[in-house]
C-alpha cells in the first residue's frame, strides 16, 4: 500500500475534527463524563512541559529500541510505509498535532474515564496496528507503545490532557523525524 499526502492530510484532519466528534458523541451517553470536562486545566505552565519531557524522553527511548537488531525489520517497515510521502517538517508538525490532540481528546478524554487507563492505552496501541500475531518483533514495540499510551494516560490524570496532547505531540514530531531520515537512507540504498 503506498500512503500519499493527501490520504495523509485528510487522515490527520479526520483523526483530530472526527476522533474529536466521536469523542463527543460516545461521552454523550455518559452521565458520569461530560465531554468539555477534559479541557479543565489548573497549570499549562506545569502539565505542558511535563508532557513534552515525557513525549521527548518516550521518543528517545523509542529510537533506542528500533536501533536493536531484532526491531530493525520493524524500523525499516515504518520507513518504508512513509517513504512515499517526502516528508517536509511543516507536514510532520501538523500530522503530529491533528494526532497528538484528537487521539488524545479521544482515547484519554472520553475512553479512559469509561473503559480505565489501562484498557485504553491497549486499545490505542491494538487500532495504530502495532500488536500482529503475523509479526512479533513489531508487537515487542508494540508493548513498549503500550507502557507509553498508559504514560499519556497518567499524564491525564496527575496533570490535565494538554499533558498528554504535547507528550503526545513532542514524541510523533520526533519519530516522524526519525522516519522520515530512515526514508531518506533506504532511498540513496536503492540508488
Amino acid at each position: 500500500m503506498k500512503l500519499t499526502k493527501s490520504a495523509m492530510f485528510a487522515l490527520s484532519v479526520f483523526t483530530l475534527f472526527g476522533f474529536s466528534g466521536i469523542a463527543y458523541f460516545i461521552l454523550s451517553f455518559s452521565d458520569s463524563v461530560q465531554y468539555f470536562e477534559m479541557f479543565a486545566y489548573e497549570n499549562l505552565w506545569l502539565s505542558i512541559p511535563a508532557g513534552l519531557g515525557f513525549g521527548t524522553l518516550a521518543a528517545f527511548i523509542g529510537i533506542l529500541l528500533l536501533k536493536l537488531p531484532s526491531l530493525k525489520d520493524t524500523s525499516t517497515f515504518y520507513a518504508n510505509f512513509f517513504k512515499s510521502l517526502n516528508l517536509h517538517w511543516t507536514d510532520i508538525l501538523f500530522y503530529s498535532f491533528c494526532a497528538g490532540v484528537g487521539e488524545e481528546i479521544l482515547f484519554r478524554g472520553a475512553l479512559q474515564p469509561l473503559l480505565g487507563l489501562w484498557l485504553a492505552a491497549v486499545i490505542f496501541v491494538i487500532l495504530h496496528g502495532y500488536l500482529s500475531f503475523e509479526d512479533w518483533k513489531k508487537s515487542l514495540y508494540g508493548i513498549y507503545l503500550i507502557f507509553i499510551s498508559a504514560g499519556f494516560g497518567y499524564l491525564v490524570v496527575d496533570f490535565d490532557i494538554y499533558a498528554a496532547m504535547a507528550a503526545h505531540f513532542i514524541f510523533d514530531v520526533i519519530m516522524f523525524f526519525k522516519i522520515r531520515k530512515d526514508s531518506e537512507s533506504l532511498v540513496s540504498e536503492t540508488d
